[in-house]
């Protein structure tokens, strides 16, 4: 589980002194998915900069300049690549052709590996999932929305992405990891992975203005702010956004549980939804926890391997290499 937030200002409504404490809002808001590192990324002048550390968001000075209009974010939780090694942490520097772009992702990616094989890509010192959309892009030599979701499509796992290029498009591309967006009446448009951050962050900023939209957005959109304001939308195909566990060569392991799953949909309690809201939230599937629970695995227990990810997979792997064996 991570964070994504920040802003577009395509209008020049916010002030350097508003530009700051508006950043530092959003990302102090989004600690609490993720504390391991944070970041940023903006245009100055055409030059696409990117500040990241090893620390919590509180803890960073985020000295913005002056007329940037589009700032994006990230807050880290570690799931691959330790943190203290700073080119694991987002967002990534990318290049496509003549074009240089910063990448921050939500989520964890199950066939990063495999695609690193499939296409070729290079091998580098980054040790995390995100990275392979970095290359995916990089390897496509051209940053549009085209491109954009064609990387997205070939994706299995839990994401959503936010791509911002040295030309000031900002693009939020949604997977099925949360994101929520409001259009002020001024023009500003702000963002972060949730609600709830998005709210707490802007009632730390009395200077934005109280008429706002929101602005919705389905698994499968892809909406780029372009630097006047104007947005366009379109879509990935996402058929491969559920796909279960294919990275252990497993096959589909729909098959295996139906029955138990349609149980405890059946009998859901309020303590069940919020452990699936918490699951999906920091990148796992539904079905692995109806699988553990299946197992004979009680809600406290995937409680606790939910804040281990190597734990929880291993978990995940044992039961099912175990009913192959059936």
């Amino acid at each position: 589980m991570c964070g994504l937030f920040g802003f577009s200002d395509p209008k020049h409504t916010l002030t350097q002194k508003q530009i700051r404490r508006l950043t530092g809002s959003l990302a102090t808001a989004s600690e609490q998915r993720g504390t391991d590192a944070s970041g940023i990324a903006y245009v100055q002048g055409q030059t696409l900069r990117i500040y990241k550390r090893p620390l919590p968001a509180h803890a960073m000075t985020w000295l913005v300049p002056v007329h940037t209009t589009v700032v994006m974010g990230h807050t880290r939780m570690t799931t691959q690549g330790n943190s203290a090694f700073n080119p694991n942490n987002h967002p990534f520097p990318g290049i496509c052709g003549d074009t240089r772009f910063a990448l921050a992702h939500n989520g964890v990616l199950h066939n990063d590996d495999v695609l690193k094989q499939r296409c070729h890509l290079p091998k580098t010192n980054i040790q995390t999932d995100s990275y392979v959309a970095v290359q995916l892009l990089e390897q496509d030599g051209r940053l549009d929305a085209e491109t954009i979701g064609n990387t997205a499509a070939r994706l299995e796992g839990s994401f959503s992405l936010t791509i911002l290029n040295q030309f000031n498009h900002l693009y939020l591309v949604k997977g099925n990891s949360p994101l929520c967006i409001y259009r002020f009446e001024n023009g500003l448009i702000c963002y972060a992975s949730t609600a709830d951050i998005l709210k707490e962050a802007l009632a730390r900023c009395s200077f934005l203005p109280r008429s706002k939209e929101i602005v919705s957005l389905s698994e499968g959109d892809i909406l780029c702010i372009r630097p006047d304001g104007r947005l366009q939308m379109s879509r990935f195909d996402t058929s491969n956004l559920h796909k279960h566990l294919r990275w252990w060569d497993c096959g589909d392991y729909d098959c295996w549980m139906p029955q138990s799953r349609r149980h405890f949909r059946k009998d859901t309690t309020t303590s069940l939804d919020a452990l699936l809201e918490t699951a999906c939230n920091m990148g796992f599937l539904e079905d692995d926890v109806f699988l553990l629970l299946e197992e004979g695995f009680d809600e406290s227990d995937i409680e606790e391997l939910l804040n281990m990810p190597g734990a929880f997979y291993d978990a995940i792997a044992e039961t099912i290499y175990a009913r192959m064996d059936e």
